[in-house]
């Protein structure tokens, strides 16, 4: 079978794209031939694919550029590769798709949706809304990314189409990474892009009485973004001595192998991946209790501990309390490190051929 997956942009550095490139690979291993369209980008791809897969550019200067022409495009690669399966890899991307789909009635489309239900975008929020109503009903099957997600779709939609939950694999083999690190740095790791919807601003406030109580912990960011100077300027009024922005880096697996545990404080999130990377290294974690997808990974006093969502008095007592239990954050990492063992690649990729599988009957 030969799928045909739409992305945005394959040439960034996000999530959705490292899961993208994670999916992508394990169906081509299990024989699917694999196509990416990406809408804007010109190359290259920025995490690793296997050389069948093909990737076309279409060259799009943005969503609502030149529109009449990429869909142009787009026909005449669809007409060339005559994929059994287009699946968007954003609900965004389903203005394109529906029209495809009506050109190429025998292609199943499924939209693959990477944000919650929830999410405030701070553009194309409507369009987001349009696209969501469009795609729920006339695609064959929408696919997010946890029950919980799930679960709100079906309670504030009337989906006309299937509705499948999804999780995002772990891009490591938690087989082949030791149990125990050779190095523990008291280092607390914040994972991911400098921007506002991940909630560092928070964390810096949250972080403050917990640096004053152990000055000899840090308190690391890996991660580039728009909020990066308003969040170093936060730093310093606040005082903060033990705060370090490292920006975004080749390998973040060498920071996970010296880290103590990570910290999520998102307002929002789909299903990070950041704490599948993390845990799959034997990483505890605290979070806020965001929507959507954060208590499939993370399971209170077992794996990490979840903070009530935004209160920066309650993380930065579980801060504290991670800081403080040496042996329980051995045991929670270790747990981690075993639950990631349920999202493995081999896994997901199975749900996903199941699927095609199934809509193909």
């Amino acid at each position: 079978m030969k799928v045909v997956f739409f992305s945005g942009d394959i040439s960034r550095s996000g999530g959705t794209e490292r899961v993208l490139c994670t999916i992508a690979n394990g169906l081509a291993t299990k024989g699917y031939e694999v196509v990416i369209f990406s809408l804007t980008g010109r190359g290259p791809v920025f995490f690793p694919l296997e050389k069948r897969i093909k990737v076309h550019w279409i060259g799009s200067r943005g969503l609502q550029t030149d529109i009449l022409q990429n869909l142009n495009k787009l026909r005449k690669l669809m007409k060339t590769e005559k994929p059994d399966f287009l699946v968007d890899v954003d609900i965004i991307l389903g203005f394109y798709s529906i029209l495809l789909k009506m050109m190429f009635r025998n292609v199943h489309w499924i939209s693959w949706e990477h944000f919650n239900f929830y999410t405030k975008f701070p553009v194309n929020h409507n369009l987001r809304k349009v696209a969501r109503f469009l795609v729920s009903r006339f695609s064959e099957c929408l696919v997010v990314l946890s029950e919980e997600d799930k679960g709100y779709y079906e309670s504030n939609m009337k989906l006309r189409c299937r509705i499948e939950k999804m999780h995002n694999p772990t891009p490591y083999d938690v087989t082949k990474i030791e149990n125990k690190k050779t190095v523990e740095e008291k280092t607390v790791l914040a994972v991911g892009a400098l921007v506002w919807i991940k909630g560092y601003d928070m964390l810096l406030k949250s972080w403050r009485p917990v640096e004053k109580k152990h000055p000899d912990w840090k308190l690391q960011f890996i991660g580039d973004g728009d909020q990066k100077e308003n969040l170093i300027k936060e730093a310093e009024n606040l005082g903060l001595k033990n705060v370090e922005f490292v920006g975004k880096v080749a390998d973040v697996t060498e920071y996970y192998k010296k880290a103590a545990f990570l910290v999520l404080s998102s307002r929002n999130e789909g299903f990070p991946m950041v704490l599948l990377e993390a845990m799959s290294y034997s990483l505890p974690v605290v979070a806020f209790q965001c929507k959507a997808g954060v208590t499939v990974t993370v399971k209170d006093n077992e794996t990490g501990y979840l903070v009530k969502n935004r209160d920066l008095r309650d993380l930065a007592r579980k801060l504290d309390s991670m800081i403080e239990d040496d042996e329980k954050r051995r045991i929670m990492g270790e747990n981690a490190k075993k639950h990631m063992e349920n999202f493995s690649l081999e896994k997901i990729t199975e749900e996903w051929d199941r699927l095609f599988h199934d809509l193909k009957k």
